[in-house]
This record gives structure tokens, C-alpha cells and sequence, in this order.
């Protein structure tokens, strides 16, 4: 059993983990119903592809991240903490990346699938992934775990945890991405070929998602140096913000795509709209 004053900041963090992952499962559903019309009429009523698969594990993976932090916060028997965290862990990172891909399927589509942004991102997607999965997995290993009662929870004591280097790597991912969509932004502007709504709504949405997600990379790399010894403390609401961003970004880009379709002319969008509706759900 650690020291009194480390068993009670542990106890603290699992607290303020149990209200912010209560809030961020309200936000979860209310962004649900505020979407389920047009889920249901782009994405269930679709054909099954690729694209709707990948959806629908982002979408709906937060349901296991929720599931296992409830017995994860509110367990009693330790031994059983150490696989509920790699568990937890690796359900995690799995959705990071499902996330990562989802929005970086509309940087390519910007980019008019051009492969060489494509194997580039997906390069740096590969490698990002191995490095995170070893290091929680080494870093897993030196955890000791306890709990409190009857407070309960997995409690845990973690020393020299480098996880915020993961999320530095993360923050570097996210800067490149907003790059990479910002110069078509920025080029789509000045031309008058390709300033359309559907651009405009592509291009700016996703600069906005790639702003949003590099404020939060700098909050949890700020956390994990002043709290390294709780590392999933704003884990789920980091996790479900990336989620939500990402199934907008589809959702959003099959709306435009369908208005692309039905009717709006792309001949004075150039080779940007071509790429944008590449990405269908059949």
C-alpha cells in the first residue's frame, strides 16, 4: 500500500475521472440523437463497404471504452486491475487510430487521393501505431495497482510513465494533418474555380477539427507532465472527442458528396470535388 498522500491523490484523480466520464457519455448521446436521422439514412441504409465498417467501429467502440471503465473505476478485486487497464489500453489506442484514420480519409480527399499524401500518412500511421501499442505495454507492466475501500476503483502507482510523449508524437500527427489540409484551404480561396460550398464546408470544417484536436493534444500532454501518476484521468473524454469529430467529418462528407450527385455541377470545382467523392458508402 503506497503512502497516505499518494493513496489519496489516486483517490482524487478516480473521482474527478468518474464526473468527467459521466459527463462525456452524456455529451456521447446527445451527439448521437442530434445525428441518428442522418446516420441512419447515409449509413445504415447504405450497402456494406469498407468505409461504413470503419464508421461504425468509431462510432460505436466507445461503447466498450465506457463499459470497461465502469468496472475499471468502480472494481474491487485487484488482481483483476491489470488486465482491465491493458484491456482498456488497447481498446484505447485501437480507437485513437480508427478516429485518426476516419479523419485523415478526408485529408486525402482534399488532397484528391493523391498517393503520395496517402502512403506518406499511412506510413507515419503504422509506425505511430507500433510505438504507441509498445510503449503501454511496457509501460503496463511496472503499474501497481491497488484500491481503497469503500471507495473502490482500480487505483494505480505509476512511476516514470512517458505516455505524454505519445501524445507529443500525436500532437506532431495532428499539426502535420492541418497543414496538409490548410495549403488546399488556402489555395481553394484564392481560386475562383473552387470556391464553392462544398469546398468551403470541406476544407474549413476540417481546418476547425484539426484546431480542436490540437488544443486537446495540448491538454493531455500538460496533464500527463503535471499528473504522470494517472494516465487515463482525461483519457475517455479525449477518446470520444476524436470519435465525434470523426463521424462528422464522414457524415458530413457524404452529405456534400450526395448534393455533388444530385445535381451540383463540378465543373467549376476543379479535381477537388472528384476526390471528396471518392469516399462513398455505396
Amino acid at each position: 500500500m503506497p503512502p497516505l498522500r499518494e493513496l489519496m491523490d489516486a483517490l482524487n484523480h478516480v473521482v474527478i475521472g468518474k464526473w468527467t466520464d459521466m459527463a462525456t457519455m452524456v455529451v456521447t448521446v446527445y451527439e448521437w440523437l442530434i445525428t441518428l436521422d442522418m446516420e441512419i439514412r447515409l449509413i445504415w441504409r447504405r450497402e456494406w463497404s469498407f468505409t461504413k465498417v470503419m464508421y461504425l467501429l468509431n462510432r460505436y467502440s466507445v461503447v466498450v471504452d465506457f463499459v470497461l471503465n465502469c468496472f475499471r473505476s468502480y472494481g474491487e478485486h485487484v488482481p483483476a486491475c491489470r488486465p482491465l487497464f491493458q484491456a482498456t489500453a488497447v481498446i484505447y489506442i485501437i480507437g485513437l487510430f480508427l478516429s485518426e484514420y476516419t479523419l485523415a480519409m478526408r485529408v486525402c480527399a482534399v488532397w484528391k487521393m493523391n498517393k503520395i499524401v496517402i502512403a506518406s500518412l499511412a506510413s507515419v500511421y503504422v509506425v505511430s501505431f507500433a510505438w504507441t501499442l509498445t510503449s503501454f505495454s511496457i509501460m503496463l507492466h511496472s503499474v501497481e495497482f491497488f484500491t481503497f475501500l469503500p471507495f473502490g476503483g482500480c487505483l494505480s502507482k505509476i512511476e516514470g510513465s512517458t505516455l505524454w510523449i505519445n501524445y507529443v508524437i500525436l500532437f506532431i500527427y495532428d499539426v502535420a494533418m492541418l497543414v496538409l489540409i490548410a495549403y488546399p484551404t488556402i489555395q481553394g480561396y484564392r481560386s475562383i474555380y473552387e470556391h464553392t460550398d462544398l469546398v468551403k464546408h470541406i476544407y474549413i470544417e476540417g481546418v476547425l477539427f484539426y484546431v480542436y484536436l490540437l488544443v486537446v493534444d495540448i491538454v493531455c500532454v500538460t496533464l500527463q507532465l503535471a499528473l504522470p501518476d494517472d494516465i487515463f484521468l482525461f483519457g475517455i473524454p479525449v477518446r470520444t472527442l476524436r470519435s465525434i469529430l470523426a463521424a462528422r467529418a464522414l457524415l458530413h462528407l457524404r452529405v456534400y458528396s450526395r448534393h455533388n450527385i444530385q445535381g451540383v455541377s463540378t465543373t467549376h470545382m476543379g479535381d477537388s470535388a472528384a476526390g471528396i467523392s471518392s469516399i462513398r458508402f455505396n
